[in-house]
């Protein structure tokens, strides 16, 4: 199945009472652009459906991941059950790894044997697993080759990622500003960052314009764009 057959880059199979840690590597992933099934931003789409057969079809054919969180509270759930042989059925059919288990503790699971490979969350923050994820499913290469796009373009600028955001710094106009990587990374999958963000630039622009003395003066024009500004040039004044 190619990747974009699936509905779903990942699927989070958690506990409840893990809800605090699992919701923050959602929203981060989710602002990182990955297509994450996470219960709380399918409300509207479960509502009405059976969701035993639902659950059933997420974690068994519309998913391309399935992250297991581990732990006590979730070997004694009946639907953390009911998504973990699901999520098993998927990977006795599949070639190459589907579930990736992450524990809390050190519970063991049915059909989940010791010699798997997982990742210890008593020892990674949200933020770290967030990212391990992104790697894992291949879109931390498409997020690299964007910011090489960006910097290509913007030669001036230091560009990297801090959080969720892409922060774009340059001294020559003392500027610097955040964007969100998922905005950026959707204009990008369409080929349309250039309309969206070099021409015109939502950074700063050179405009030359005429003093009230009559001189001619190189000015950088503030972005017209509502985002998230650390600092702005001041505007151009004639």
């Amino acid at each position: 199945m190619a990747d974009g057959d699936y509905d779903y880059d990942v699927a989070l199979s958690f506990a409840g009472e893990d809800r605090e840690y699992v919701e923050e590597v959602a929203r981060i992933l989710h602002a990182l652009g990955v297509r994450v099934f996470y219960d709380k931003y399918e409300t509207t789409d479960l509502w009405g459906k059976d969701l035993y057969t639902h659950l059933d079809d997420v974690y068994r054919k519309r998913s391309k991941y399935c992250v297991m969180f581990i732990s006590a509270h979730y070997r004694e759930k009946l639907w953390t059950s009911h998504e973990r042989q699901s999520a098993q059925a998927r990977a006795f059919e599949s070639a190459g790894e589907y579930v990736l288990p992450v524990r809390f503790d050190d519970t063991e699971l049915p059909g989940v044997r010791p010699t798997t490979g997982y990742l210890d969350l008593r020892k990674m923050s949200p933020d770290e697993l967030a990212h391990a994820i992104l790697r894992k499913i291949g879109l931390q290469t498409e997020l690299d080759e964007m910011v090489d796009y960006l910097r290509a373009y913007l030669v001036d600028y230091t560009i990297h990622a801090d959080g969720t955001d892409l922060c774009f710094k340059c001294e020559k106009e003392q500027y610097e500003g955040h964007f969100p990587i998922r905005l950026l990374l959707e204009m990008y999958r369409i080929d349309q960052l250039d309309h969206m963000f070099l021409e015109p630039a939502i950074v700063p622009h050179q405009i030359r314009i005429l003093t009230p003395t009559g001189a001619l003066k190189d000015v950088y024009a503030a972005p017209l764009h509502s985002c998230k500004y650390r600092r702005l040039p001041a505007p151009a004044t004639i």
